[in-house]
């Protein structure tokens, strides 16, 4: 909406000028109305209306004099003089002046209103292109200091020129970064304009709640990041006061905002280089929350590696031997707290995050060795869509991966009990396979089926009748009795035809084999089924 102040010494035409147009229809408001020019710049000063309606005959001050002084105050502001024909040459003077139009009283409506909305086209462009600007010195701006973290090679005295620019004058030459992160912000919104409408949101607290002396750079980061670059006043600030201000920062958000960031707090240095290396500390300090966890300010100092447990990123092998019985037993109570334990030495040795992710895929490692060990396909286990490099790396904690990693090590355990073959079932599934796909073979026997599983033939009709519960002969008799009976209800083949197909070379011996399986000779059965 277009602001418009009414000023004029009649309170007649005041009123007239307030219901002779609809004037919110046409995108205005009259924001006030005044009696003299005093009162108008009081309320110039409060209000900063678009446009004032001015009088020029008016006591204390004319409409000449108070226009001057509109401009001096605000120099955007439209003023269009009211005026009578007798002061119409005083109208013009006014006009080049910097007054934008003028109206004869007495006007009509539509003479006010095509006055009114030629102005509002220029506010409006004016507005439009002082908004461009804006937008373009903040790109500039924020291009120009993402170079500054990004880059080792710009001069001191450029460094220095660009930022007196942008408004920013040195005070001491020494800068400490915040690299600021909104914790689970991509899962949290996935339309890009809402998680930059937060960003924006989270900058504007930054740079209004953060009480410390000297320059605050606020900016949009790589990565979906906020930086803060703070140049203090006195180099012997207290580091110890600058994380407390970025600590309060965290409760605000979480208070106000009702969602969690973690900042990572790089170290002071020295000349317009330490920019970058103070940057790239608080991105290491960052990094450390997917160990030390969200929600809080993690210094650099704080993320400094531990120097006990997997001192190579890797998990001492006794620790792999034992997680790899346990997984082989079926122990889930054991492997969750050995993956556990393994956690803890993670936790307290704050490893980088490209540590954490090498012990993990070695974790991965055992437990899809001992499934392959087993004889199961991976896929079969864990499902086709399975990609444990990736799951790992979606994960925001490492409680996230520590449950996905044993939650992987149960579903394996579990796939394996319920599939669980000993090396017997094993060779009795593979007679039983065989002989279904040679029982057409009149030579098959017990002796032939052995030689093919590589074992002997007493074992093997030990272990076939252990597991299918019938001998080897039953079962091959019973396979090619249902090929026959099959056959049959066809009723195209001839009997000495099946008999062939079921592995029979005497059509009279199938009959008597047939007629003893089923207590009717094939014959009857045929016509019965006629």
């Amino acid at each position: 909406m277009i602001k418009v102040m009414i000023v004029d010494d009649e309170a007649i035409f005041r009123d007239f000028l307030k219901i002779v147009l609809p004037w919110e229809e046409y995108g205005f408001t009259i924001c006030g109305e005044v009696r003299n020019g005093i009162e108008a710049l009081k309320m110039m000063e409060e209000f900063r209306p678009d446009i004032a309606l001015v009088d020029i005959n008016m006591p204390f001050m004319d409409g000449l004099e108070l226009s001057e002084k509109l401009k001096e105050v605000s120099p955007g502001v439209g003023i269009i003089i009211v005026t009578g024909h007798n002061e119409f040459e005083y109208a013009r003077r006014a006009i080049k002046l910097g007054v934008e139009d003028y109206l004869l009283k007495p006007f009509t409506k539509e003479e006010l209103l095509l006055t009114l909305l030629k102005l509002q086209s220029q506010i409006q462009e004016t507005k439009d292109r002082q908004l461009t600007l804006k937008a373009n010195e903040v790109m500039l701006k924020e291009g120009f200091l993402n170079s500054l973290i990004e880059s080792e090679y710009l001069k001191n005295e450029e460094i220095r020129n660009r930022l007196a620019d942008f408004g920013i004058a040195n005070v001491s030459s020494c800068f400490q970064v915040a690299c600021i992160e909104i914790d689970l912000m991509d899962s949290k919104w996935r339309n890009v304009s809402d998680r930059e409408l937060w960003k924006f949101a989270v900058a504007n607290i930054l740079s209004e709640t953060i009480h410390l002396n000297g320059n605050h750079m606020v900016f949009n980061g790589p990565e979906g990041r906020i930086i803060c670059i703070y140049e203090p006043e006195e180099v012997d600030y207290g580091s110890s006061r600058v994380k407390e201000g970025y600590e309060q920062l965290c409760i605000l958000i979480k208070k106000y905002l009702k969602f969690a960031i973690t900042i990572g707090l790089g170290t002071l240095h020295s000349s317009y280089s330490g920019i970058r290396a103070s940057y790239l500390e608080a991105l290491h300090a960052l990094r450390y929350k997917f160990v030390i966890g969200t929600d809080r300010v993690i210094g650099y100092d704080d993320s400094v590696e531990g120097v006990r447990g997997f001192a190579s990123g890797f998990i001492p092998s006794q620790m792999n031997e034992e997680l790899l019985i346990f997984l082989r037993m079926g122990d889930s109570d054991s492997v969750k707290n050995k993956i556990h334990t393994i956690f803890e030495g993670i936790r307290e040795d704050r490893f980088s995050i490209d540590y954490v992710y090498t012990i993990c895929m070695g974790l991965v490692s055992i437990c899809l060795s001992c499934v392959s060990e087993n004889g199961h396909p991976i896929e079969d286990c864990f499902g086709e869509e399975f990609y444990p490099y990736s799951d790992i790396m979606q994960q925001h904690s490492i409680e996230g991966v520590q449950r996905w990693i044993i939650d992987m090590y149960l579903r394996a355990i579990e796939y394996m009990k319920q599939h669980k073959q000993t090396k017997s079932g094993k060779i009795a599934e593979t007679a039983k396979q065989l002989i279904d796909k040679q029982y057409m073979d009149s030579e098959l026997k017990v002796e032939t089926l052995a030689q093919q599983v590589y074992i002997n033939p007493s074992y093997l009709r030990g272990v076939f009748k252990k597991n299918h519960g019938m001998t080897v002969t039953d079962y091959i008799t019973q396979r090619r009795m249902q090929e026959a009976r099959s056959l049959l209800l066809e009723g195209q083949y001839k009997l000495s035809d099946i008999a062939e197909r079921v592995g029979f070379q005497d059509p009279a011996y199938f009959s008597r084999a047939f007629k003893k399986y089923y207590g009717t000779s094939p014959r009857d059965y045929e016509n019965k089924r006629g």
